[in-house]
């Protein structure tokens, strides 16, 4: 029970400074999504949709999966260190000359063959992030997050200025492509920085062999999963037409963005709290629930009011040309409660050393969206979103069984532990909606009239939720909050 209150607490700051970092990289993402909508069309950002779909498979074929061994072994040697970090890079550099090759047939494969030179340079981004992928696992393993919080918003402030001062001289398209490589170089020097260790030459065969097949069954999952959310974009690409993947994601990063920002940082603190608990399953069920819930008391309120105030949002943020992006945005919010689980489902697996059921259920996650999707884009936009969040809740019910049967996690406490913040959150959406429709305004969505019902409708939904919430919850759960919340905010210097 001590090393469970001090993993605790030591969780709990790491997550604070999680909150920073990943807070962080997404407002400045976000910034940047914002400015460049306001400056192009759904058909250019569909380009560098798929452009980036391809990078992002190759950054997962890079690092393979060896740098979660970073997180199993009882102790990092020179020698496993070494054999990651070099394998890393090479396979990187390997991934770097195949887009530049390919990229034509794949741009033609994915419905665009204009992306075929963003194609080509977003893979030369991979080596850059397979740099510092050591350096950040070793890190983030010892509980590392406060520097690297700090640096990472330096790199995120200069990957957007830089991406914003590339779109304001024209550049279009290739403002996205500076933003994404400026981020990676400078998230690499943070990495190298914040974890001082440099790589030796002291590589093996026999380490990378021992460390090849969990490492490869993790990648191939990180590739189902990566093909899961990207199959979207090629049937919409193929049987609808490139714009509609603008449009699509549009509505998409309206929800991202507060789901990467605020359950993240709890899912990324998951592996090494997790990792030190596998020996004692009953704190490790526990420690599940707890950062589940958590995690949903902060993403769902905040994912239900993107979906309810969609139709000023979208416009403000993105300008006025985004509006089929708005009922989009409103089905897809639907999506919090298998965001949260989903999150927080493959760590565990994966620290428990199943990545075959990991695979077993992106796959099964990857055919399940190819039927639902194929079958309603004919009928439009709207329907394929349906179709979606339809797929999202039939594999969540089996993501919780297979999780039971692997972790011992029951379904039935992980959903006790979400239902006050997803109650909490219905009640605010009911209420926030209920008098929205009362308040017409006229005019611009940047005007001081709408901009005003806007602030007050935010301000209603927070303070309808929290009371909610509190009254769900419980004096000995608000009691648990209390102190969960004391220690983010109180955490020792001895631990930054």
């Amino acid at each position: 029970m001590a090393v469970e209150g001090t993993l605790r607490h030591r969780a709990a700051g790491a997550i604070g400074w999680s909150v920073v970092r990943f807070g962080g990289d997404q407002i400045f993402g976000f910034i940047v999504f914002a400015a460049l909508a306001h400056r192009l069309g759904p058909q250019t950002f569909g380009v560098f949709i798929v452009g980036l779909a391809v990078a992002e498979i190759g950054k997962i074929i890079a690092q393979g999966g060896l740098v979660s061994s970073l997180y199993r072994a009882k102790e990092v040697t020179p020698r496993l260190a070494d054999t990651v970090f070099w394998a890393n890079l090479a396979m990187g550099l390997l991934v770097a000359l195949l887009c530049f090759v390919l990229r034509r047939p794949l741009a033609n494969a994915l419905g665009s063959a204009e992306a075929a030179p963003v194609i080509a340079a977003l893979g030369f981004v991979v080596p850059i992030s397979a740099a510092g992928a050591t350096h950040m696992s070793r890190n983030l393993r010892e509980f590392g997050h406060r520097a690297l919080a700090i640096r990472s918003l330096g790199a995120g402030l200069v990957g957007g200025t830089l991406a914003l001062v590339a779109a304001e001289a024209g550049w279009g398209v290739w403002a996205l492509v500076v933003q994404r490589f400026a981020s990676e170089a400078i998230g690499t020097l943070v990495a190298w920085h914040a974890f001082r260790w440099r790589p030796g030459f002291d590589v093996s065969w026999s380490t990378l062999r021992a460390q090849w097949k969990l490492g490869a069954s993790v990648a191939g999952s990180q590739l189902l999963l990566v093909a899961l959310n990207r199959a979207q974009d090629v049937i919409l690409s193929r049987m609808i037409g490139i714009g509609a993947v603008g449009v699509y994601r549009t509505a998409w990063k309206s929800i991202e963005v507060v789901a990467q920002g605020l359950i993240t940082p709890f899912s990324t603190v998951a592996v090494p709290t997790l990792a030190k608990l596998k020996h004692d399953m009953p704190a490790f069920r526990r420690g599940y629930v707890k950062m589940v819930s958590t995690s949903a008391m902060i993403a769902f309120p905040a994912i239900a009011g993107i979906g309810v105030l969609a139709d000023q949002i979208i416009p403000l943020l993105f300008g006025p040309q985004w509006g089929e992006s708005i009922p989009l945005a409103r089905v897809l919010c639907l999506l919090g409660p298998p965001f949260a689980l989903n999150f927080f489902a493959d760590p565990a697996l994966t620290v428990l050393g199943r990545a075959g059921v990991i695979a077993r259920l992106a796959a099964i996650q990857l055919t399940l969206t190819l039927v639902f999707c194929i079958a309603a884009a004919p009928h439009g936009l709207l329907w394929f979103a349906v179709a979606y969040v339809g797929r999202a809740y039939v594999t969540l019910a089996l993501q919780m069984v297979l999780l039971q049967r692997a972790s011992g996690i029951r379904a039935a406490d992980v959903l006790a532990g979400i239902a006050p913040a997803l109650g909490a959150s219905a009640v605010m959406a009911v209420v926030v909606w209920g008098t929205g429709d009362t308040m017409h305004v006229h005019g611009s969505v940047t005007g001081l009239a709408a901009l005003t019902r806007l602030g007050f409708l935010i301000v209603q939904g927070m303070l309808v939720y929290t009371a909610v919430l509190l009254l769900m919850l419980g004096s000995a759960r608000r009691a648990e909050l209390g102190g969960l919340l004391r220690s983010v905010l109180t955490r020792p210097r001895s631990l930054s």
